[in-house]
């Protein structure tokens, strides 16, 4: 008799659409298990609900995640240094009353899952960065983030510094968060530019996507965070924001058969707004 084995979907940014979420989950296999790309909260009508209830799975054994931006954004906040401006919708976790719980969890989950024939981040990885300078700097966050001092780890954590041999102190730690989670387009020299939000081909003179230069990591990284990228594969990397948020669809990827399964969302934020 061979043995069942489970498969594994990739869930692209949930972005407080639970709704969207738990309509999905009814699409996949019972007993399949989820890894959750970054970005769980923010934006979206129900970033508290939805929270909790990746937790849930992620409890039961069922769910992984990686950390995105908004999430890095709420533990910046529930520190004490950052406020939610009024386009974001993580007030209601703040004033939760397991506001610590949720937090405590959120900040324990990592900024990197590698797996055997894939590498998982919320945004990609530098193609200056080899799989084991990645792993290596995604650890070093994720010690400091779970670790007791994370509240002062997260001071100074908003700026546009990138990555480069010797950076310390607060440049590092914004190299690091920059490079895994908000990284979008990118120059010849490797340096990020995060001004420009549009779509692939909207690419200033002199920058690309990141994912069509030449990099250091052979194995296909998964990533969601650039939703007007849209759902694409290339050069051995696939994205998975489909713009949930924006009305498009919640995706889910096989990673045994990448086989896609898709949501229609309702539109919760209109993207011309958030610039």
């Amino acid at each position: 008799m061979s043995q069942h084995i489970e498969s594994t979907y990739a869930i692209g940014d949930l972005q407080g659409c639970l709704e969207s979420l738990n309509s999905l989950l009814t699409k996949l296999p019972e007993d399949c298990r989820l890894l959750f790309i970054g970005d769980l909260v923010n934006r979206g009508p129900q970033s508290l609900a939805t929270l909790r209830r990746v937790k849930e799975l992620a409890e039961n054994g069922r769910a992984r995640v990686v950390l995105g931006n908004h999430d890095l954004h709420l533990l910046a906040c529930a520190a004490g240094h950052g406020k939610p401006s009024r386009k974001d919708t993580i007030g209601e976790i703040l004033d939760a009353s397991d506001r610590d719980e949720l937090i405590d969890w959120l900040r324990g989950q990592p900024l990197l899952i590698d797996t055997p024939n894939m590498v998982f981040v919320h945004a990609g990885i530098p193609p200056t960065w080899s799989l084991k300078r990645a792993k290596r700097l995604a650890k070093e966050a994720h010690d400091k983030l779970s670790g007791p001092k994370w509240k002062r780890y997260l001071k100074h954590m908003y700026g546009n510094d990138v990555y480069y041999a010797g950076i310390r102190g607060g440049a590092r730690r914004r190299a690091i968060f920059n490079g895994l989670t908000r990284m979008r387009f990118i120059d010849s020299n490797g340096l990020l530019e995060f001004a420009c939000k549009g779509g692939p081909n909207a690419a200033p003179e002199g920058l690309l996507p990141w994912f069509e230069l030449p990099r250091k990591v052979n194995k296909t990284i998964c990533f969601g965070h650039w939703s007007l990228a849209g759902l694409q594969s290339s050069n051995n990397t696939v994205c998975i924001d489909t713009g949930a948020l924006w009305g498009n669809k919640l995706t889910a990827l096989n990673i045994e058969t990448m086989e896609l399964v898709q949501e229609d969302c309702p539109m919760w934020a209109d993207p011309k707004h958030f610039g």
